[in-house]
């Protein structure tokens, strides 16, 4: 316990302060504590004055409840790469708050306007003081390697997402052997695009001819799939085979010809390789 409440005051790790600290440190509850000394003040043994304490507390709570989710979004904003800007600025939503309450309670002993808009206006300035604003801006999208390496991961997982489509659509054909079959062909093209490096120019180069590629083995499987009474003959299954690994040999001594295949994922992409040949020649 006594730990736990060094930590809440810690001012080297504290999130208040605008440190980077593990957002559940923000010491909410006890700063709600704080200001019931102050709810004093509202307290003169009337209905009134206790339900306008229990709103002040009510506002203050949710001003503070809005400063620590926007510490929570900036922590993760800073330990994140790439990030979106918050959509709703909740740490300036808390520092108005915060203040506006201040504001208020002044007003119950100082007579005078100015005075209570001084205090509440400080009070938002040393708000921002100790959380800071929140972002706005995006981070990390004005960063060009940052961007091609999104535009290829997102080049790649549509390129995975395809290939899952392809083996689902002959899942209704029942046919465990041709199923299996070709998801080793479909490894054979995921491995070598994963050899890839992300952060190159080369998987948007050959993009182009990898959608050509999917292209015509999506068209081989529909028409595998189209099968009249979904009953594939033996001689359509050959010739699907046939067709999707000439397809398949072809893309990878291109690609083997351009380079690819030679990263630092070269001896699992081999070795991967390796056991989806000896497979295919073992269902042959």
């Amino acid at each position: 316990m006594e730990l736990r409440s060094m930590r809440l005051f810690d001012n080297q790790r504290s999130a208040a302060l605008g440190k980077v600290a593990p957002a559940e440190d923000v010491p909410v509850g006890f700063m709600v504590l704080a200001t019931c000394p102050l709810i004093l003040w509202l307290l003169d043994g009337t209905v009134a004055g206790f339900a306008s304490a229990i709103l002040i507390i009510s506002l203050f709570a949710v001003g503070l409840v809005c400063l620590s989710v926007g510490q929570k979004a900036h922590i993760a904003y800073d330990m994140a790469e790439v990030a979106a800007r918050p959509q709703i600025p909740f740490k300036l939503i808390g520092s108005t708050i915060v203040a506006l309450v201040v504001g208020l309670l002044a007003t119950t002993k100082i007579m005078v306007p100015a005075v209570p808009l001084v205090i509440a206006l400080s009070t938002f300035i040393l708000c921002l003081i100790s959380f800071g604003l929140d972002p706005v801006r995006d981070k990390g999208m004005d960063n060009p390697a940052t961007k091609l390496r999104i535009i290829n991961t997102g080049i790649y997982q549509e390129f995975e997402d395809r290939c899952d489509a392809l083996l689902q659509a002959l899942v209704p054909l029942q046919d465990d052997d041709l199923y299996e079959r070709t998801r080793v062909f479909m490894n054979t093209i995921m491995g070598l695009l994963g050899t890839i490096d992300v952060s190159t120019p080369t998987l948007q180069r050959i993009a182009p001819s990898v959608t050509k590629l999917l292209d015509k083995l999506q068209n081989e499987v529909v028409a595998l799939a189209d099968a009249p009474g979904g009953k594939v003959t033996p001689f359509q299954r050959r010739k699907f085979l046939i067709k999707i690994q000439a397809l398949v040999d072809t893309f990878e001594t291109r690609a083997r010809q351009r380079g690819i295949g030679q990263g630092r994922d070269n001896f699992e992409l081999q070795t991967d390789l390796l056991f989806n040949r000896m497979n295919r020649y073992r269902a042959a």
